[in-house]
C-alpha cells in the first residue's frame, strides 16, 4: 500500500488509510496525464508555498 505523508508548516498531519489512498490516487492520475513523467514512479515529492 502506498504511503502518503502530509505536512503543513512542517507539522505532520495524520491521515487515515482512506485519505492516504485518495491523495495518492489524485496525484498519480495527474502525473499519468503529464508528459515527461516516467512510467515507473517510486517516489513523489510536492512542495507548495503559499
Amino acid at each position: 500500500m502506498p504511503v502518503a505523508i502530509l505536512e503543513v508548516n512542517e507539522k505532520k498531519i495524520p491521515l487515515k488509510d482512506f485519505m492516504q489512498d485518495m491523495l495518492t490516487n489524485i496525484v498519480q492520475g495527474f502525473l499519468k496525464s503529464t508528459k515527461g513523467v516516467p512510467q515507473n514512479i517510486e517516489n513523489i515529492k510536492i512542495t507548495i508555498k503559499l
